[in-house]
């Protein structure tokens, strides 16, 4: 996405698209009013329609848009730039606005939007499929799509095919100074504007995650002290049972089981803990997962399987111990 705000973008943008028409590393160029993601901007209108307060999205854009982002239309038409009605009265919408509005795939097209406008009224020439275009935590709201004349284009939309970006975005950059000396080529990629919805979560993510190493690894060192604890206060019992024939399996199950009950009994306890706290955080997610029972048992065998290989050195330790000097400890 290519900044243009601050400039004269209906002369700007032909000129720019035009320099890099003959690049083979560049898919595409479409222009719009507004960009997706964090700090990117929207705009939302309300309107009374039928008696009832609507509130839409809309995105100025231009007839490149649309196939450019491959969005999906499922019914209707793209833009024209051959019919002049597309830039006074034509709108394309979502399934979402088709939805909230009561109308069906069948009759969207050619439907009025009396109330969104005094001076003229908008008619739909097409519904694209939906898509996230705010973060997963709202839902997918009603979004209408124009190229009204009145508008200008602030963004604009460049697909570069796969491989190294780097020539095609000096290419850029050197278009972009053709036709704008003064100002600075202003760039970044749609993915990561997308990926700034969720910066939050991502830095919870690293906290939660750097902590729980540390709970994890100090538990470690709190079982492991433990297990030498009880392997030396049973030295001699260990001796004697080795005497008499206990296998080191054996021995290693006498000292772990005890250990390990501690750790079913914490996770009979953390479990129910963690399954609300989650399923309390997700719920502020308009689109999310859910959390299955399958997620507590690959937890819990994890935990369990650390807790045995922190004890069971110990308990290896003990076991391939020489009987003999077990039964000389006082």
């Amino acid at each position: 996405m290519v900044d243009a705000s601050d400039t004269k973008t209906k002369e700007i943008y032909p000129l720019f698209k035009q320099s890099l028409a003959s690049r083979t590393d560049i898919a595409g160029i479409a222009s719009a009013e507004l960009g997706l993601g964090e700090e990117t901007g929207w705009s939302r209108s309300g309107f009374e329609y039928n008696g009832t307060h609507k509130d839409v999205f809309e995105y100025f854009i231009d007839p490149d848009y649309i196939p450019l982002m491959r969005m999906q239309l499922l019914a209707g038409r793209n833009f024209d730039p051959k019919i002049a009605d597309d830039t006074v009265t034509s709108v394309i919408v979502n399934e979402a606005m088709m939805n909230d509005f009561g109308w069906t795939i069948d009759n969207v097209v050619g439907q009025q939007i009396k109330g969104y406008m005094e001076t003229k009224t908008p008619v739909v020439i097409g519904v694209v499929k939906n898509f996230n275009y705010r973060p997963l935590k709202e839902k997918i709201m009603p979004q209408m799509f124009h190229q009204f004349a009145d508008y200008a284009p602030y963004k604009f939309f460049v697909r570069i095919k796969p491989g190294n970006p780097a020539p095609a975005l000096s290419a850029m950059n050197k278009a972009w100074t053709s036709v704008v000396a003064d100002l600075p080529f202003k760039y970044n990629f749609l993915d990561e504007s997308l990926d700034n919805f969720y910066k939050s979560e991502r830095k919870w993510s690293s906290i939660i995650g750097w902590a729980g190493g540390i709970s994890v690894f100090l538990a470690c060192l709190g079982l492991f002290g433990l297990a030498a604890l009880s392997a030396v206060n049973r030295t001699k019992e260990i001796g004697i049972r080795k005497v008499l024939g206990a296998s080191l399996p054996g021995i290693v199950k006498l000292l772990s089981k005890d250990f390990l009950k501690l750790v079913i009994i914490a996770l009979i306890i953390a479990a129910p803990l963690a399954w609300y706290f989650m399923n309390k955080w997700l719920q502020d997610f308009a689109y999310r997962i859910s959390i299955g029972w399958w997620i507590f048992i690959a937890a819990g065998s994890l935990a369990l399987l650390i807790a045995f290989i922190t004890i069971g050195f110990q308990a290896v330790k003990a076991g391939i111990a020489n009987p003999v000097k077990s039964l000389r400890t006082e």
